[in-house]
């Protein structure tokens, strides 16, 4: 047990790691760098550790595949070693690992002679490594070992675990065999599992050390004479699910051959002063136990006898006079199939446990708990719990149980019980019998009650032994981070209190007679039923005692003022969430006018009831502390028309906790703030949809220590100052959609100790403008910011030196702390940024920017001074061959003109812009001055009209056409303009030049095929005069480009040449 306390107290030491050191990234350490954790991290190689002062190692469910001989051989002082599920065996493997396989080196742990605690669990091996002698703990589960003949060579071994190594998710097809001489080696052997692995018979051999002995779920058909002898100290032994009923089983099933029962011998179980204290024989489908069996198990405290078939034992059995010191026994689900008795039968011989504190009678089948039944139990005068769960009883006497004085818990749910009129006694009266009989018709017809699985791994002793009362309400006083839900009350007001638990019964109304025999009953759960009604006073008239009511799930209407009034002084904690029937109902209104007289009540649940519209306006009560008010409607109460329900919570005068989550809030307004109770300590509005709260208004809470808003959609925090409080300590921002953190918004938030910002959208946060809680000196014990959409550049490496400084718990800083930003970095952890790689990068960029202006400033002038000339020359060479060579003004050109203009002569408008616009604009102005060819000025006086027409076309590089339309709407176009038209066609035919500019003036012009199609092939070569005057500088740019470039530039990509 020592050895089981030191192994806790590890595991906690590792919990409680506060400040991370990275010395070993991508793993954790702790502060003194002894501690090594590389839990979940995607490594494939057992990381190079050279550290004397590492003791402890963590290599579980890593990426790593190959352990090599001295990859430990530089932390030889390693004391806890640990590499589990790396590589799981058969189906227990992940889909994404189907082929991987695990290979330790033989000698993988010779250099690690101080190696205690060795844990090598779920890595599918076929051997064992060689281990050192100073090795304390050997956990090997989960792997494909089966054959064990050579000895460990592990003197100092106390703890061997070498379960699940055969069975139906690892199958090895053989029995499991371990030579005698692997355990005469073990001298110091305390605690052996051996479960799951297809042992067919007890092994032979056990060290007589053995203190814990683990054989569940194999296959051993037989317990044979003395099996056990030779273990005196032994004080543990499951023997449990080897001959396995199948007709109540969870999971795969193997019975034994025929179906037969675990066959014990009267003497199997024999050890001269056996020192056992719990036996569990579960699930091996016993039907009775030889005689004398139970006899040599004198300090026999705990007895497992549960899922087997011992009905006919518990009701007639002998062997409980064998059982006279125990305090502990479970007989759930002996029932026989397809069988219900009439009313519970116990063994006489069972009163003769006088110790019994605890008796489990569940899954027994049985319809009525009569005096008769409970004779038997009124000689167990220490029995503190009774569980009668799930057993069809629909009669009861619960006034015989105050036979048992010590009785502090009943369980009586999943039951039939529903309390008519017959249940509370002897009556002679014809009603009541015919509401007996009515109850009896209730017997073979199950109903729908949640599904409970019974798992045969966890055994039922696991919930037995009484656990201290909790403190966690008084935790919760200090520590801001920590608040409870309502069922922690119950372990706090109902522990060793008498507690009745009457749930999932068929209780179909609240009656006095109800409570017959439970009049100082402390506590009382009556969830899970089907009371349909409206409460009223003298219900609870008889419950002197009662503190904490659980009426959840059921269909209750609290309208009435004098509801639970019975209860007002005792009354202390009141469950009556998930009743939302009646709440909603369209137009039925509701009161909670009840609450004023519960004077003592301070735990009020009020969850999941749809509450919503047609309440009170106010709830009042003076000595209410904890109000659970989630999965309502505050969203319609508070909405911004209606301020009816404004002080909803304002007379709440003693309140300190609220949790208003889960009611579709999309804001939090000012005057729902301040009209809250100033006594609140703790307020929680996560799980809505937020986007606006009242930040600014928080001041009015000035006792608020706890105020969680996680998981809404609040996308930015002011960036002014926000008064929260001296002793404000805990703020939960996570799960929203804030994408930065000002720095002035925590600057009064002095004593914030946990800062939940996870889940976010933050990029990166301001050097410079730091937030006071996460400087150096603040109270801020916890910070969170995984799951945020980080940027990684050199602006930002500053971040990374200070998460590996600050002396802030970040939880899953190593794992789940990563970069967004750049693309480059995606996925990569944000503690892998280098801020020397971002020196490196600006001192390599300096210096060759420097030698760069060096070079130049000093070839330059030297250059210059010598081939000064010559390097202006072949500037002016490259210049030119860079832009292309134009012809000079005056050389040999086969055109005279750049352009010839032809337009209708006798429009005066048309000639009116000609002269005055055009030409003005193209010959005179600009940086460049076009030739231009007019009939009426350029052409040749005595030549034929034809003739000059023919030169001006063939003597330009352009033809422009300027076109308008005449004083009916139609076309001006004259004969000069066509016999031009068609010369520029014959042009294009016989030259291959599309010489052809369009000028339209009139934006009436009409539409020609010609046009539209000149439009889609070469859009650049068909203009149109603007009429804002502002726009025709961009006309005469255009016209520019159009006579100074080929046309063949503006056409349709999609246009060949050889259509042209």
């Amino acid at each position: 047990m020592a050895l089981l306390k030191s192994i806790i107290i590890l595991a906690h030491l590792l919990l409680l790691v506060r400040s991370i050191n990275i010395f070993f990234f991508p793993c954790d350490t702790d502060v003194n760098a002894t501690v090594v954790d590389c839990f979940k991290r995607p490594i494939k190689h057992v990381p190079v550790i050279n550290s004397v002062k590492v003791v402890s190692l963590n290599l579980n469910q890593t990426k790593i595949r190959k352990v090599e001989q001295h990859d430990f051989a530089g932390a030889p002082n390693l004391h806890t070693l640990k590499i589990m599920d790396n590589c799981q065996p058969g189906r227990l493997r992940s889909l994404q690992d189907r082929s991987c396989k695990m290979e330790i080196h033989p000698y993988a742990f010779k250099d690690l002679l101080r190696l205690t605690f060795l844990y090598l669990s779920g890595n599918s091996l076929t051997s064992i490594p060689w281990l050192p002698e100073s090795l304390r703990l050997l956990d090997l589960q989960n792997n494909r070992i089966f054959h064990i003949v050579h000895p460990l060579k592990t003197p100092n071994l106390e703890v061997f675990y070498l379960s699940r190594n055969c069975f139906y998710a690892n199958p090895c097809n053989q029995s499991f065999y371990i030579s005698e001489g692997v355990f005469r080696e073990l001298p110091k052997l305390k605690n052996l599992s051996l479960g799951y692995d297809n042992f067919t018979a007890v092994p032979k051999g056990l060290p007589p050390s053995l203190e814990m002995l683990d054989l569940r779920e194999n296959t051993i058909p037989e317990i044979p004479e003395r099996a056990f002898a030779n273990l005196t100290v032994l004080k543990y032994l499951n023997l449990e699910w080897n001959c396995q009923r199948c007709d109540h089983a969870a999971r795969p099933c193997f019975p034994c051959p025929h179906n037969h029962p675990l066959y014990l011998h009267s003497d199997s179980l024999y050890a001269e002063n056996s020192s056992i204290t719990f036996l569990s024989l579960r699930g091996n489908s016993l039907t009775k136990f030889p005689k004398g069996l139970f006899r040599p198990l004198k300090n026999l405290k705990g007895l497992d006898l549960s899922d087997n078939l011992l009905t006919n034992a518990i009701q007639h059995g002998t062997f409980f006079s064998e059982l006279t010191g125990l305090t502990w026994m479970s007989l759930i689900y002996n029932y026989e199939p397809l069988k219900t008795y009439k009313e519970l039968i116990l063994s006489p011989h069972i009163g003769n446990i006088s110790g019994l504190q605890y008796l489990l009678l569940s899954g027994n089948f049985f319809r009525k708990l009569s005096t008769e039944s409970l004779h038997v139990l009124s000689k167990l005068r220490n029995l503190i719990r009774l569980e009668l769960r799930m057993n069809f009883i629909n009669t009861c006497n619960v006034t015989a149980l105050k036979q048992l004085p010590s009785l502090t818990y009943v369980d009586l749910s999943q039951n039939m019980l529903n309390f008519l009129p017959c249940c509370a006694g002897p009556s002679s009266d014809i009603a009541a019998q015919g509401s007996c009989k009515s109850q009896n018709l209730y017997t073979h017809h199950f109903r729908d009650q949640p599904l409970i699985e019974i798992d045969r791994e966890v055994t039922s002793a696991s919930n037995t032994w009484a656990s201290n009362p909790s403190n966690m309400l008084e935790m919760s006083v200090d520590d801001a981070s920590y608040f409870p839900f309502p069922w922690h009350f119950r372990e706090r007001f109902c522990q060793h209190k008498l507690t009745f638990d009457l749930s999932q019964n068929d209780i179909l109304s609240l009656k006095k007679d109800v409570f017959v025999g439970m009049e100082n009953a402390v506590c009382i759960d009556l969830s899970y039923n089907y009371m349909n009604q409206a409460l009223r006073g003298g219900l609870f008239d008889d419950m002197k005692r009662l503190v904490l009511l659980n009426l959840s799930y059921n269909r209750l209407d609290l309208y009435y003022k004098d509801a639970l009034n019975d209860l007002k002084t005792t009354l202390k904690v009141l469950d009556i969430s998930n009743n939302d029937f009646h709440f909603k109902m369209r137009g039925m209104g509701h009161r909670f006018e009840f609450l004023q007289n519960l004077t003592n009540l301070e735990v009020l649940s009020l969850a999941n009831n749809g509450i919503g519209m047609r309440i009170d306006q106010r709830l009042v009560s003076s000595s209410l502390r904890y109000l659970y008010f989630y999965g309502n409607q505050l969203n319609i109460m508070w909405d911004s028309d209606n301020n009816k329900y404004t002080h909803f919570f304002q007379n709440l005068t003693n309140l300190i906790y609220l949790d208003i989550s889960d009611n579709d809030l999309g804001s939090i307004s000012p005057e729902v703030l301040i009209n809250l109770p100033g006594t609140l300590k703790a307020l929680s509005i996560s799980r809505n949809v937020l986007n606006y709260f009242a930040w600014q208004n928080i001041s009015a809470l000035r006792q608020l220590r706890h105020l969680d808003l996680s998981d809404n959609h609040l996308f930015y925090l002011p960036s002014n100052v926000i008064d929260f409080g001296a002793n404000f300590s805990f703020l939960d921002l996570s799960r929203n959609r804030i994408n930065g953190i000002p720095q002035d918004f925590f600057g009064k938030a002095k004593s914030l100790k946990y800062l939940y910002l996870s889940h976010n959208q933050i990029k990166e946060l301001d050097h410079q403008n730091l937030p006071p809680p996460l400087k150096n000196g603040s109270a801020l014990r916890k910070l969170t910011l995984h799951a945020n959409p980080f940027k990684c550049d050199c602006d930002t490496s500053w971040f990374a030196d200070f998460l590996r400084t600050t002396p802030i718990e970040i939880p899953y800083l190593t794992t789940s702390v990563h970069c967004d930003y750049p693309e480059s970095q995606q996925g990569e952890s944000i503690l892998s940024m280098d801020k020397r790689s971002c020196q490196d990068i600006y001192g390599s960029l300096a210096f060759l920017v420097c030698s760069f202006l060096t070079l130049t400033l000093t070839v330059l002038p030297l250059l210059k001074h010598l081939y000064g000339w010559d390097m202006w020359y072949c500037l002016q060479v490259l210049w030119a061959g860079h832009k292309g060579y134009s012809q000079l003004p005056g050389t040999d050109s086969p055109h005279h003109y750049d352009a010839f203009v032809v337009f209708d002569t006798r429009n005066q408008a048309v000639r009116d812009w000609v002269y005055n616009e055009f030409t003005v604009n193209m010959e005179n102005m600009g940086h460049r001055k076009f030739s231009l060819c007019l009939e009426e000025r350029d052409w040749i006086p005595g030549l034929s009209c034809i003739e000059n027409l023919h030169n001006a076309v063939y003597d330009s590089v352009k033809t422009v056409f300027v076109l308008s339309s005449g004083s009916n709407g139609g076309e001006t176009v004259n004969g000069v303009i066509r016999q031009a038209f068609f010369m520029v066609q014959q042009r294009l035919l016989d030259e291959k030049v599309d010489t052809a500019v369009l000028v339209l003036l009139d934006e009436l012009f009409p539409k020609l095929k010609y046009l539209q199609l000149r439009k889609r092939l070469c859009k650049k070569s068909v203009l149109s005069w603007p009429r804002n005057p502002r726009a025709q500088p961009l006309f005469w740019n255009r016209m520019r480009m159009a006579l100074s470039l080929d046309n063949l530039k503006f056409y349709d990509s999609n246009m060949s040449e050889s259509f042209m």
